[in-house]
């Protein structure tokens, strides 16, 4: 035993000396357990301020906030996944730093702080013990928007969520000691000391136990992660009621025109013979559908009729039905592919029923952010014209989010409400706060999409994204707009005037709403572009007038 404490004698020394000097603090690594460190807060103290954990930084926006609140602060508290956080932007856009505008602008008086908590791939159920955490920072309102990230979650980290209680205590307390994160930050600076010039896209594995391939149909695996949901949202509301600290949901929504899904299976139990009859149904749909949308339906409908389970069907379904200007059927189906979708990476719909009930029985107000996306959309069915990939909302997207949440608070009596700001006021402040991003902040976030669309194989279904008709093509126009691809831009809004020249409304439309944005440059050069795309296409009997407005 002697033998045993002299060995361990130096090591002893030297992590009390570590700790004396605060060297090899764990929050200031990389956090190895990719958020799972029991012990690892969301805050750190550093003199007068908390700051986000410099472990926690690749997950969530860097935030500071005074130890102790100041006199006339609302503080507000938002939790959620990656929306939250403002990908595939950051979180200058985020519908939380749209919403301390409005608050601060409605009332001069009082100093508003909120505080950005998304965390990139987080579920609800990581997120209890940083809701926990906050309550403690005096919050005057906690926000939780939630959901999409469950299944995401559930096989990304399988490996480690499902450790044992003593593999993780001991995980726990490993990463904790200062030498152990002392020489994890050593190894990292070694690594980086000869950069090599990586590609900003992921090149995936199909075979990995993480990835895509990982997921297939399982209804009770869906049911356990949705009770999973539920309970975590619970708890969550719970805690806050019990500290006095009141809480908003916040009901999320996703793309539904323009998101084929990500994985389809059939049925189990579905016949090789009547796997090769589906085969030959859908594939006579496809053929069709290019030049004959009725002939295509009934293929699909033939489809249907032996495996009506099939996500990809759905979507086609929806599509076909969109084209034959049949909408509210079409919505059945494009919801249908979402729920049926075997790789689930956007809210689905008993979810979203689980946060109405909760709200509805603990008193909670609920902003539906789904619905309010959807009804500005064409038909209610939201696409490219308000989402940049499956679930993350544009910018006029997060900005609607935020005036909602304000309009609740001003309604809750959490605040007031002591001036309004007018409409112009308001595109001033946007464009102000918008100016100083620059104009990399919209192509970096294409290059985060990308990342996306890889990791979750897009390209085996790249021809189901591509538009069908003049409506899509504009819709692709704006979404390359939004992510900074002016020429994707350009080509897109030209395929759209040359497919039906009727589609210079749905330009001009997008234009205004730009310049509510708080984006006067995009919407003149979407302007533009528009006007030069028509004048270099042939002028067509019954066309409109050429015109830039």
């Amino acid at each position: 035993m002697v033998a045993v404490g002299l060995a361990l004698l130096p090591f002893l020394v030297a992590e009390a000396g570590l700790r004396l000097f605060g060297v090899g603090r764990p929050e200031e690594s990389a956090d190895a357990l990719n958020g799972f460190n029991r012990r690892l807060p969301l805050f750190v103290r550093q003199g007068p301020d908390y700051r986000t954990a410099t472990a926690r930084e690749p997950f969530f926006n860097p935030q500071t906030f005074a130890a102790t609140k100041p006199p006339h602060c609302f503080r507000v508290f938002c939790f959620g996944g990656s929306t939250v956080f403002g990908r595939p932007y950051k979180g200058e856009t985020s519908f939380c730093q749209w919403l301390e505008l409005e608050l601060a602008a409605a009332d001069p008086a009082r100093s508003y702080e909120v505080i950005n908590c998304g965390g990139i791939s987080y579920a609800s159920y990581r997120l209890v013990p940083l809701v926990k955490e906050a309550l403690q920072y005096q919050p005057d309102l906690v926000i939780l928007a939630t959901g999409h990230n469950e299944f995401l979650e559930d096989r990304t980290y399988q490996a480690i969520k499902t450790r044992s209680a003593v593999r993780a205590k001991l995980e726990d307390a490993a990463y904790s000691l200062r030498l152990v994160n002392l020489a994890r930050q050593w190894m990292g600076k070694a690594k980086t000391a000869h950069p090599v010039e990586l590609s900003p896209e992921v090149e995936p594995k199909l075979d990995r136990v993480s990835g895509y391939a990982s997921y297939h149909r399982d209804e009770a695996w869906r049911e356990r992660v949705t009770a999973q949901f539920e309970e975590s949202v619970r708890t969550m509301v719970s805690d806050c009621r019990a500290a006095g600290v009141p809480v908003i949901l916040v009901k999320l929504g996703a793309n539904l025109r323009d998101c084929p899904p990500f994985k389809s299976e059939h049925r189990p139990g579905l016949s090789a013979d009547q796997e090769d009859a589906w085969q030959a149904a859908f594939e006579a749909g496809v053929a069709a559908e290019p030049t004959n949308a009725p002939a295509a339906l009934a293929g699909y409908r033939q489809a249907e009729a032996i495996d009506a389970t099939q996500a990809l069907l759905d979507y086609r379904l929806a599509r076909t039905l969109d084209r034959l200007g049949r909408a509210p059927e079409a919505l059945q189906y494009y919801s249908r592919a979402k729920e049926q979708d075997v790789c689930p990476l956007r809210i689905l719909a008993p979810f979203q029923e689980i946060l109405a009930r909760v709200a509805a029985e603990t008193g909670a107000p609920l902003v539906d952010a789904a619905a309010l996306i959807a009804a500005e959309a064409p038909d209610a069915i939201p696409g490219f014209d308000w989402y940049l990939d499956h679930v993350h909302p544009n910018i006029g997207g997060h900005q609607r989010i935020a005036r909602a949440l304000a309009e609740q608070v001003w309604r809750s009596g959490l605040c007031p409400e002591t001036c309004r700001w007018t409409e112009e006021q308001r595109r001033r402040a946007y464009a102000q706060h918008l100016r100083q991003l620059g104009p990399q902040y919209f192509s970096d976030a294409r290059r985060r999409v990308n990342w996306l669309n890889a990791w979750a194989r897009r390209q085996r279904l790249a021809a189901e994204g591509l538009p069908s008709d003049a409506q899509g093509y504009a819709r692709l126009g704006f979404r390359c707009m939004d992510l900074g691809d002016e020429e994707g831009a350009r080509e897109a809004l030209a395929q759209a005037l040359q497919t039906d020249p009727a589609a210079v409304g749905l330009i001009r439309a997008r234009a205004r709403e730009l310049e509510g944005e708080g984006r006067p440059e995009a919407a003149a050069s979407l302007r533009q572009d528009s006007a030069n795309a028509a004048a270099r296409r042939p002028l067509r009997q019954g066309d409109p007038a050429r015109s830039s407005g």
